[in-house]
């Protein structure tokens, strides 16, 4: 989840984020849609949704063979999949960043779905072969969403490599946000697609140790030309959220330096969701929220 606030209502019009581009076969098709897409790269396209309050980003991969969207989008009247359709006609599957309800949203309209395989996605799993996630865990009474139980194509273990023909992206454990956060690392085209790991707005910690574990472990991966995307914009929602080497180090040290005591941490709260919280601001937009607890008295973290 990002910085939680009210939507101020649904915009009338595609946007588009400099220097990225909506297909412009698409514009006239999603004019009023909850949806945008920004191509990224041949096989990279990023699906931003500039009404929603947290300003989700959801990204579409295309293989040769396969088809895959890191996250199904925090709509859940309008379907992601439909967006996908005008892009490719590849089978298509969806892995979410994490099971919170701002990634799940479209969920219902996927026919394939991925999910991390560790002991806490497992314990989910019923007997009648289903995943039943509860509420305390997605967080749907926030949107007033439900996510019913559902059916995993594919479970996929941390460092496994998902092979969608020509494209190869690697699964990387993350937790910190959240246990079972997860990014994709392509190698070959040296993209990271981050989820809720990292993004240029506020990043809520659930558990500090965990996520400068996952820092220190991902700046050994990228390389300061990697190019980065996150899963919620900045203050300006028509723009791809992208982030530099540079900030993640900066991220990186500010939890440090939350860890052994040496920042200075500023009080929260939004009438709306968070009760309280304590935050630290990292740089621009980015900070970094911990002691989280929302307004109907639950904490966030584990």
């Amino acid at each position: 989840m990002r910085k939680l606030i009210k939507s101020l209502g649904l915009l009338s019009v595609v946007m588009l984020a400099a220097p990225f581009l909506v297909h412009a076969a698409e514009a006239n098709e999603m004019d009023e849609s909850a949806f945008v897409v920004h191509k990224l790269t041949e096989f990279l396209y990023a699906i931003g949704e500039p009404t929603y309050y947290q300003r989700n980003y959801s990204y579409l991969l295309v293989g040769e063979k396969q088809a895959l969207m890191f996250d199904a989008g925090a709509n859940q009247k309008e379907d992601i999949t439909a967006v996908a359709r005008t892009i490719t006609d590849k089978p298509l599957s969806v892995l979410p960043s994490h099971l919170h309800f701002d990634h799940l949203g479209g969920l219902h309209n996927f026919q394939s779905v991925y999910l991390v395989d560790i002991p806490f996605t497992q314990k989910f799993k019923r007997e009648d072969g289903l995943y039943h996630v509860p509420e305390p865990v997605y967080l749907g009474n926030f949107d007033h969403m439900v996510v019913p139980p559902f059916k995993v194509a594919r479970l996929v273990k941390p460092e496994e490599v998902i092979d969608l023909g020509g494209l190869k992206v690697r699964v990387l454990s993350v937790p910190g946000h959240t246990q079972d956060e997860v990014a994709l690392f392509d190698e070959a085209h040296d993209i990271l697609l981050a989820g809720d790991h990292l993004y240029p707005s506020w990043l809520l910690a659930g558990n500090l140790k965990d996520y400068l574990s996952s820092l220190d472990r991902t700046l050994k991966i990228i390389s300061p030309k990697t190019a980065v995307y996150g899963a919620h914009a900045d203050e300006d929602p028509t723009r791809v959220p992208a982030m530099t080497y540079d900030q993640i180090v900066a991220i990186r040290d500010k939890m440090l330096q939350i860890q052994t005591g040496r920042a200075k941490a500023e009080s929260f709260s939004d009438p709306e969701l968070i009760r309280s919280s304590e935050l630290y601001k990292v740089e621009n937009d980015i900070s970094i929220l911990t002691k989280i607890r929302f307004t109907d008295g639950r904490g966030f973290g584990y």
